[in-house]
């Protein structure tokens, strides 16, 4: 018995023992054990909890996105930092052996942030923190605050601490006291924060990374970065996710927990229902940012919308603003509210984010019933291609019934598909409407097609940036722009960032996704489009600008006005004019200082402008007679000694200098047959020529002083002007409809070609011609050897050479040829007015193009 009693005894004693001195264990590490967030401050924006510090560093390394990403210069300096630091940790082991690092960001000033590190390290192997301290260097100072030591590293700048097992560290003291402060209350961390510890807890350790966020912190800590002060939105407070870095996609999902009470803008979406977002459909396939809301309350939304107003202590004066409104329209905002469907937004088509391409809109459920509640606020109506345009009194109708998120300055509106979209401007949604009869929409736009295989289709918050393109823009309101240094072309695969925040029974999901797409290519890149009060009647033209080292756009609109934009697309100046520039716009330095100035004429005058839009003094000046066609300037021997040619009504050439002087020891002699387009000054083996273009034969090169050089004897009639090609070949089609050829020593040659007739247009060029045949286009080389046909969308109108490409108008369309091949994205609508240029010397050429008032710059691809 007794036996039996101790076998049955001896086993339950161990395993009370056992758990004894197990307990008496837990207990003493629990005394000394600390988490790494209970000693970060409370105003954190961002928390990265890095919970395998190899895995971290492999994923790192392996992903293109990550990659690629340290091409901008702030993200290169902190991929080096974690790079050091995780390669010291994991050298380091024997006491870090955790693998875990926690980063926290932190403003500490007006315009200074912070970070502050985290590392919980093995206690049993440290006696003293100065074992640690040691790791790290042995240039060390001490000081105390609060009854615990600072360790200042000079060599490192860093300020160090401790915690029990947790080492923390900053560059900034100020952060490192605050951490002390924190650790020591113990009450009063972040976990005594209720939507911190509630989303924390659905974190999953065993990610890689885990992300918390406070976005109403991350607003607040922006204004460090940018220039002038960021509109403060109560947004939302902690959000826990886990990150999962990709080859081509940076991902992070999980949860911020549902407040009771409105206090956030997420909060207003408590119990609304998310919806498929089917504004891509409409927008254009360009557009740039987009943030959309979707609900199934609108109601229970506006009134949450207000109670937000509120808090912001903003409600008095919008309700005042909304009241005044709806008195003297005599509308009822809530009456429209029940047109409403379930989704509203905001979204740009530009890559510098300009307000004029800023467009807000609403879905309704039947947009006649609701355009009839609006008919007290159109003040204007007009149709364009089977869409009603209107123009409203209240600018600002989104944000009155959705908020500041929704606000936007635009007082036209139109409906396509019961969406009702505003726009700064008809030309501005003109443009909207051109994209969506086009099905150029964004829902075809091939990255956003790829970005859709990590999103979902509904959000009642969706927020979507084009990386690529926007980055600039956004870089230009960052303050220290050089610590985001970049190459424009090396982030341009960004094609997406994304967030998505949906209503669910456990709180608010959050997806934030960045996508890179490898195989994005963009031939040609919309960059920006700027509306003219009315038509244009002249092609876009450059001059230097000497204090931008860039290209200023010079337009003249039908009214004379000539304005001039900057590489943004932002007016500078205009100056009224009383006739139409007649042919080029040239640049000279006037006062030989390299300062350029832009020379034309008019009709009678001789104009001489600055980059500002004034005059150069003594200008404008009469010239000697009137022309109908543009100046001709030459510079023979790059001395800047010009010489600017007009040819009068008269039919003679007239030689001036820069001053509108006439040239001394000019010798033209006035000819009968008429001279059809400017002078065309060319060098042939160290020769000057001077073309002096007629209907025919009597078509003669002259020298510098205005003498007969060349003649051809064999008379010819020309059905077009005759040009000059690169090497100095000059050529044209006769009446007969051949080509004809003429060159420096006095010989012709006739060419017969069956592709040739009276309305073809001829360009020789990369020793062989281009021929154009009602809407073909032909490439006939002078030995026969190769041939290439291209049929277009209409007969051609011009043919060029320029910047490398051949360019042709039909009657609403470019063309751009490169090697034989239409490029890729071509054509594009156009009035025929256009030029090519890189203005904004990045080594890529810019097609700056006029369609129905509106000024667009594409950028082209290399």
């Amino acid at each position: 018995m007794f036996k039996t009693t101790f076998k049955i005894i001896t086993p339950i004693i161990l395993v009370v023992m056992i758990i004894a001195i197990s307990y008496n264990t837990y207990k003493k590490t629990e005394d000394v054990s600390t988490s790494p967030i209970t000693i970060i401050p409370t105003n954190a924006s961002i928390i990265l909890q890095i919970n395998d510090i190899k895995n971290l560093k492999k994923s790192l390394k392996n992903s293109v996105a990550w990659n690629q990403l340290q091409n901008i210069q702030y993200i290169h300096e902190i991929n080096k930092q974690i790079n050091i630091l995780c390669e010291f940790l994991i050298d380091q082991q024997t006491f870090f052996v955790t693998n875990k690092l926690f980063i926290s960001l932190h403003k500490v000033s007006p315009k200074k942030n912070a970070a502050l590190f985290g590392i919980p390290f093995d206690r049993n192997k440290i006696k003293e923190n100065k074992d640690i301290i040691s790791l790290f260097g042995t240039d060390i100072t001490i000081s105390k605050y609060d009854n615990k030591t600072i360790y200042f590293n000079k060599s490192l700048n860093k300020y160090f601490s401790f915690k029990n097992n947790v080492l923390f560290y900053s560059s900034e003291k100020m952060l490192v006291t605050d951490a002390i402060r924190i650790s020591n209350k113990e009450s009063d961390n972040l976990f005594s924060n209720k939507s911190f510890s509630n989303c924390y807890k659905t974190i999953s350790k065993s990610a890689d990374i885990n992300l918390l966020i406070n976005y109403n912190n991350l607003l607040a800590f922006s204004d460090v970065f940018i220039e002038g002060s960021v509109e403060k939105i109560h947004f939302s407070e902690w959000t826990a996710t886990d990150v999962r870095i990709k080859n081509n996609s940076i991902l992070a999902n999980g949860l911020s927990t549902n407040n009771n009470s409105v206090n956030n803008f997420t909060d207003i979406f408590k119990n609304q229902k998310s919806q498929n977002l089917k504004i891509i459909e409409v927008i254009p396939h360009n557009t740039t940012q987009l943030f959309a809301i979707t609900f199934n309350k609108p109601k229970q939304l506006y009134d949450n919308k207000n109670e937000i107003l509120r808090i912001n202590h903003d409600f008095r004066t919008w309700d005042i603003q909304k009241n005044k409104i709806e008195d003297s329209l005599k509308i009822n905002y809530t009456d429209l509210l029940t047109e409403l469907e379930n989704e509203a937004g905001i979204f740009n088509t530009s890559s510098n984010l300009s307000t004029e391409n800023t467009y807000t809109y609403i879905k309704t459920k039947e947009s006649i019933i609701a355009n009839s509640l609006l008919q007290s606020m159109i003040t204007s109506s007009s149709i364009l291609k089977g869409f009603q345009i209107n123009e409203i009194a209240d600018k600002n109708l989104t944000y009155n019934l959705f908020g500041p998120t929704l606000k936007a300055n635009n007082r036209f509106f139109t409906t396509i598909d019961d969406y009702f979209i505003f726009g700064h401007s008809i030309v501005a949604l003109e443009y909207v409407i051109d994209n969506f009869i086009s099905q150029n929409t964004l829902s075809n736009n091939k990255s956003f097609k790829k970005l859709n295989s990590y999103i979902s289709n509904g959000a009642n918050i969706f927020l979507y940036i084009n990386p690529g393109k926007t980055a600039l823009a956004f870089r230009e309101k960052i303050i220290n722009k050089e610590t985001f240094r970049f190459n424009a072309d090396s982030i341009a695969k960004f094609t997406a960032f994304s967030m998505q925040i949906n209503n669910t029974k456990n709180g608010m999901l959050h997806n934030l996704c960045l996508f890179y797409d490898e195989k994005y290519k963009e031939s040609i890149k919309e960059e920006w489009y700027y509306p003219l009060d009315t038509i244009s009647n002249i092609n876009p033209q450059f001059i230097e600008n000497h204090f931008t080292k860039e290209k200023m756009i010079l337009i003249q609109d039908n009214l004379n006005n000539l304005i001039s934009l900057n590489t943004s697309g932002e007016k500078l100046w205009s100056k009224s004019l009383k006739f139409k520039i007649l042919g080029k716009i040239n640049f000279i330095d006037f006062y030989n200082n390299n300062k350029y100035q832009a020379l034309f004429n008019t009709k009678d005058q001789l104009h001489l402008i600055d980059r500002n839009g004034k005059y150069v003094d003594g200008f404008p000046k009469n010239l000697p007679i009137s022309t109908s066609l543009g100046h001709t300037l030459i510079d023979y021997d790059n001395n800047k000694k010009y010489r600017i040619m007009i040819v009068g009504d008269d039919n003679m050439i007239y030689n001036i200098d820069k001053k509108g002087e006439n040239v001394n020891g000019w010798k033209y002699k006035k000819t009968k047959n008429n001279i059809n387009k400017s002078p065309i000054h060319f060098v042939v083996n160290g020769k000057d020529y001077i073309l002096k273009a007629t209907n025919n034969s009597t078509t003669k090169l002259l020298a510098r002083n205005g003498k007969d050089r060349v003649t051809f004897s064999e008379y010819q009639d020309f059905i077009n002007p005759v040009k000059v090609s690169k090497n100095g070949t000059l050529y044209s089609i006769t009446s007969q409809n051949k080509i004809w050829t003429g060159y420096v020593n006095g010989t012709t040659k006739i060419i017969d070609n069956p592709k040739v007739n009276a309305k073809s247009k001829i360009l020789l060029h990369n020793d062989g011609f281009y021929v154009t045949n009602k809407n073909v286009i032909s490439y006939i080389h002078e030995e026969k050897s190769k041939e290439i046909n291209i049929t277009l969308n209409g007969l051609v109108k011009n043919l060029s050479y320029m910047k490398g490409y051949i360019a042709i108008t039909t009657e609403s369309s470019i063309y751009l040829i490169k090697k034989n091949k239409i490029v890729e994205g071509f054509p594009i609508d156009s009035d025929g007015l256009f030029n090519l240029e890189d203005i904004d010397n990045n080594g890529k050429v810019n097609l700056v193009n006029i369609k129905k008032g509106c000024v667009y710059n594409y950028e082209l691809a290399n």
